[in-house]
């Protein structure tokens, strides 16, 4: 038997082992007749070749053709399928945890005719629902699993292929709500990390999917041509397919070496903690998230006028089957012209500076009740010069700028104390809603930097 030093890859009762001084790979075997370790080579020194090879012949050996569905274990099905394909595909660790249901609700001796009774998949179904899962979460649960015995089907392991219904699913809320410029202009300016501020522009620049964004390294952007091809090569395209677009002008000068979006030269795995740190500063909904930029940019497209099938190229909205003429289709002049221009104009307007522009807070709502602002923002009050949500403004404040709004006319108000103004206040209860307009009506730019003398709302400031 082989020793713990030795066993480096093992199905059933052979594994894989190389000779002393020798860098081939040996399919390995203990004869319990002869009492003897025997040993066959696979012809490769690469590891992985080696697994395979060894994988490959056992299935051979061991797996019969044309079997019925009633003699076959479901197991032995889905540990075929995952080993010879599901495992080599960009999804195989999702097709790993799909299976694994599989393989936890079912028992071990249960064959693929048990398993794919009607009355079997219900029971599977109901299981995989009380765990809170959407229909559209068990669809894909399902799927792997109807891969696995379509795939044992078309190699000829079994003689038929059961049917295994789906549930219905309706149309697909799309991830994260669409954001406003003041939204995009606050969210931006007010983030102190470099990498989310490159992932907002590129985001936004390419229309793309978050890990499109964050896989986007230098090799991709080609300068000359103004073009960025979003699929790496020797990637596959799947179903998300990740088109080639034009280079906003804009971006020019935030183009660096190595990833795009980087922290300390790596690439950003997950952009969540990141993320979610700089939606509570701005006191922004949950809906908030990066997919937001996707959707946010394929909004101004439309309100822009370009036409549908541009921006259905710039999202990559496109067929898999293309033909060879549109490949070449992104070196045409024309090839995505007024998205581009659009793009350029939108990632214009966010990247003016705060202080030729102030950045303007913007109400937000959580369940029905509305957020109050981050305490961050209250202290960057002062710095970025931009106007604070606040439930109600001071009812006792007797800055000069607020009497017109106590009722009295002309030079009436300028004649008095501070506690007749404190009294008109008191019967009014102005809110924030009822001194805008009329400030903004006399005073294009005003400010109101006094510290209220009655303590009820401190160091307002705020530029119109």
């Amino acid at each position: 038997m082989p020793s713990s030093k030795e066993t480096t890859f093992r199905i059933g009762d052979y594994w894989i082992a190389k000779r002393p001084g020798k860098q081939i790979w040996n399919r390995v075997w203990y004869d319990p007749q002869a009492k003897v370790t025997r040993r066959i080579s696979l012809g490769t020194a690469d590891f992985e070749k080696a697994k395979q090879r060894l994988t490959e012949w056992f299935v051979l050996e061991n797996t019969k053709v044309d079997q019925p569905i009633d003699s076959i274990l479901l197991s032995e099905v889905i540990r075929i399928y995952y080993e010879e394909h599901g495992q080599h595909t960009i999804s195989h660790e999702a097709a790993r945890l799909n299976l694994g249901y599989w393989l936890d609700f079912f028992d071990p001796s249960s064959t693929v005719d048990d398993a794919t009774r009607p009355q079997e998949i219900d029971r599977f179904i109901k299981s995989l629902a009380n765990g809170n899962r959407s229909n559209a979460y068990i669809n894909r649960i399902l799927t792997s699993g109807r891969a696995a015995i379509n795939r044992a089907w078309k190699q000829g392991l079994i003689k038929s292929a059961p049917f295994i219904k789906s549930l219905p699913v309706g149309t697909a809320k799309p991830q994260g709500r669409p954001m406003s410029l003041d939204e995009l202009r606050l969210f931006y300016h007010t983030s102190k990390t470099p990498h989310l501020k490159a992932f907002i522009l590129w985001a936004l620049g390419t229309g793309a999917r978050p890990q499109a964004v964050q896989d986007l390294h230098e090799g991709q952007i080609d300068l000359e041509t103004g073009l960025i091809h979003l699929n790496p090569p020797g990637r596959n395209q799947t179903k998300k397919h990740r088109p080639t677009v034009r280079l906003p002008d804009q971006l020019r000068p935030f183009v660096k070496g190595g990833f795009q979006v980087q922290f300390r030269g790596k690439p950003i795995a997950e952009m969540k903690t990141s993320w979610r740190k700089q939606r509570a500063v701005c006191g922004f909904d949950g809906e908030v998230n990066p997919y937001s930029l996707r959707h946010t940019m394929a909004r101004h497209l439309r309100a822009s006028g370009v036409p549908a099938w541009e921006v259905a190229a710039q999202l990559g909205h496109k067929k898999r089957d293309m033909s060879v003429t549109e490949i070449y289709a992104p070196y045409d002049p024309a090839y995505l012209g007024q998205a581009v221009v659009a793009i350029d104009q939108f990632l214009a307007n966010l990247l003016v500076s705060p202080a030729e522009k102030p950045l303007i807070s913007c109400t937000t709502r959580v369940h029905g009740k509305n957020q109050k602002p981050d305490k961050s923002l209250i202290l960057l009050e002062r710095a970025m010069r931009f106007e604070l949500t606040t439930p109600t403004l001071a009812r006792l404040c007797s800055t000069p700028e607020l009497r017109p709004l106590t009722g009295a006319t002309g030079t009436g108000w300028s004649r008095w104390g501070g506690g007749q103004l404190a009294a008109a206040f008191e019967s009014r209860k102005p809110k924030i809603a009822d001194f805008l307009p009329p400030l903004r009506a006399c005073r294009r730019s005003f400010t109101l930097p006094r510290e209220c003398p009655h303590g009820a709302y401190r160091n307002f400031q705020m530029k119109g």
